[in-house]
Order: structure tokens, then sequence, then C-alpha cells
């Protein structure tokens, strides 16, 4: 490990000295001991050109007294230097301007800012460069679709809660329930914010039944931020995300294995457009392959089947290729 980057030693000294305080603060001596012990070999003299470089970025402060100790002060507020090149910005800026095209009405505004933010801090001739460059960018919506909705202001406070850890109250309408169900007042923990090709989802858990749920953001409402704060079991390493196929299906203890023989048509749009971490396209002959993915059940992944007709050859499982077989049946019947 004696090898790293100064910037990456002086960030261990920093984490080092953050736990300490006026009292108990380090000499340079045992800072030195600390990076030995830890396979950095360094001299005295280059730790002391590390902590007057931390002094001014990360509030380094030293005692007056003999042996001078130092430590990270706790009102220090630090700041963080960018530097980004060409071609950093240019995705900074895309990735922003696709975000306002195809994503919530919430994110305009902050998006705005932080291109607006990014832009005045650098110097005209590549500020001017950057505009001009918007011109050569174009964004649309995919099959998903631009999210609607009238919640903005309900979407912030769910993302203030998501960040402050706190329980909100708030409707949960769907056009798929009655009255009763969409103007009942639910309670949840925000968990988790999903964003699937530009749709966005909160994942929480209903403090009634103590389950995980996926919510549409657009259909949350009449949001209310509590001052309690929830202390859930649930985290990003135990919830089931994994299961999760786009914004399709919820989160399930085990997914389902699919696997789809079909020819190559079918077998391009899959090598093409990855809709599940898990998927995989295998070449069987000529024009036979062989998909598989394991995810969630979802009626979405049934119509995406479906969609595909007579370039499917077999489905696995049975459950699954009864539902896209009735979905076909259905439609020449209709047709007729």
């Amino acid at each position: 490990m004696g090898n790293i980057r100064p910037e990456r030693r002086r960030e261990m000294i920093f984490l080092l000295l953050r736990n300490h305080d006026e009292n108990v603060g380090l000499t340079i001596h045992e800072i030195h001991s600390y990076l030995e012990n830890q396979g950095i070999y360094v001299d005295t003299n280059t730790i002391r050109r590390d902590i007057t470089s931390l002094s001014t970025t990360h509030g380094l402060v030293c005692s007056e007294s003999k042996p001078v100790r130092y430590w990270s002060s706790k009102d220090f507020q630090i700041k963080h230097e960018l530097r980004l090149d060409d071609d950093t910005l240019q995705v900074l800026i895309i990735a922003l301007n696709n975000l306002r095209k195809i994503s919530h009405e919430y994110f305009n505004d902050y998006a705005a800012k932080a291109e607006a933010t990014i832009l005045n801090s650098l110097d005209a001739k590549t500020g001017e460069e950057l505009i001009r460059s918007k011109n050569k960018y174009f964004f649309d919506y995919s099959s998903s679709g631009r999210p609607q909705g009238e919640n903005t202001k309900d979407f912030q406070k769910v993302m203030k809660a998501i960040r402050e850890n706190k329980i909100i109250t708030c409707k949960n309408e769907s056009p798929y329930k009655d009255n009763e169900h969409n103007i009942r007042i639910r309670k949840f923990a925000p968990l988790m914010f999903l964003l699937s090709s530009g749709v966005p989802y909160f994942l929480v858990e209903d403090l009634e039944d103590r389950k995980i749920k996926k919510l549409r953001a657009t259909r949350v409402t009449c949001v209310k931020i509590s001052k309690i704060m929830h202390q859930s079991s649930f985290n990003s390493e135990n919830l089931k995300t994994n299961s999760l196929i786009g914004g399709w299906g919820g989160i399930e203890e085990n997914s389902i294995d699919i696997k789809i023989i079909c020819d190559k048509v079918m077998a391009t749009f899959f090598k093409e457009k990855k809709i599940h971490s898990s998927q995989k396209v295998k070449n069987l002959n000529e024009d036979t392959f062989e998909v598989t993915l394991a995810c969630s059940h979802s009626s979405e992944i049934v119509r995406l089947i479906s969609s595909f007709g007579g370039h499917v050859k077999s489905i696995e499982p049975s459950e699954l290729y009864s539902e896209v077989k009735d979905i076909w049946e259905n439609g020449l019947q209709n047709v007729a």
C-alpha cells in the first residue's frame, strides 16, 4: 500500500484526525506511526506538508503547547474544489438536460440551477462552448413515456423525508383501486428513490402492515413530513431490489427464472436493450436463441414477451407461458 497517491494519503490523515478534538489531538510522530501501521512509509516532513495543506482545505487546527497536537475543527465547513475536464463537463450537461427532458418536473428547476452553477464557475470560453454544444443534443422519451404529475411539492417532501429518515403521511392514489383506498391517509417510512427510464418510484415501508411497497411517485399526494424519525430494519443491502425489472413488479424474496427460446429478431431486441441485470442471450444455432433472466413476476413482463408473437418458440416457466398464451388467444378472439 506504500505507493498511494498523495491525495489518498491526506484523506487518510484527515479521517484519522476527524475523530479527535483538542483534548486528544495527535502529534506528527503519532500520525507517522499510524501511517506506518497501514503500510504507508513517508517521512515526518511529508506529513507536515500534508497537515499544512489540510489546514487550509479541511480545517485542521493545532495546539499552542508542545508537543504540538493536531485535530479537525468541528466548526469548519469543507469546501470541495471541482476539477472537471471537457469530457466530464459535457457528460454532466447531457445528464442534467436528459433528466429535465424525460423525468418528473420536480427535477426541472434543480437541474437548471445545477447547470447554471457549473456554467457560471467556468471561464467564458469554456462556458460558451458548452452552451453551443447543447444545440447538438436531443433527448426523446422512451416507450415508458415521461411521467406526468402535478405533485411537485409532494415529490420534494418525500425526497426530503428520504434524506432525513422521517416518516410521512400521504395518499397513494391508483386508477386500479377503489375510492375508499384512494382517499385513505397512509403512513410510510420512505427508504429509497428509484428511477427507471425516467419514471420515478419510492420504495417505502408501510407502517400499518410492515411490508415493503413500491409507489409510483406521480401518485403520491397530500404529503406531510412528521417529526418522527424511522428506524427501519430494511436498508439498501437487504432490500430485494435485484428482483425489480425496470419499473415493473414488486420487491420479492424469490425471483422467478425465465427462459425463452426465440428467433434472431427477438434475440436482437434483448441484445440491444438490457431490461434486467441478470439478462443473458445465448446463440443455440443459426436462428435459435435462448434468453434467460431472473426477476419478479409482473403483468408487464408477460405483455413484453407476448408482443413478440411468432418470434417466440417456447417459454418457461409454464405459468408464464400460460399467461402469454391467454393474451394471444384473447387478442385473436377480439379481432375475429
